[in-house]
């Protein structure tokens, strides 16, 4: 299987549990490395664009996403740090 899409793929399946709310304050939390127009966008869309910029600035990859994991941990998304930690072992 192609380990980035995989990742992907996961990414978007933990936008299903995320609440307006949760986005909100992911965009805040990562707010000092994303551009202000993504930072304003909390839809899913701009939750997605989110997270596109960080894969272009290397913040994030299916290598190392340490960073989200971070940040889902800053804004107490616990199942969100579960459902990444327990990919490591996939990858």
């Amino acid at each position: 299987m192609d380990k980035q899409f995989d990742f992907r793929v996961l990414l978007l399946k933990l936008q299903d549990y995320l609440s307006d709310n949760d986005r909100r304050r992911l965009h805040f939390i990562v707010d000092d490395t994303i551009p202000r127009h993504l930072r304003d966008d909390s839809t899913l869309g701009g939750t997605l664009s989110l997270l596109e910029s960080l894969f272009d600035q290397a913040k994030i990859s299916e290598q190392d996403f340490n960073y989200l994991i971070r940040a889902f941990n800053e804004k107490h998304y616990y199942e969100g740090v579960k459902r990444l930690q327990g990919i490591l072992i996939y990858f």
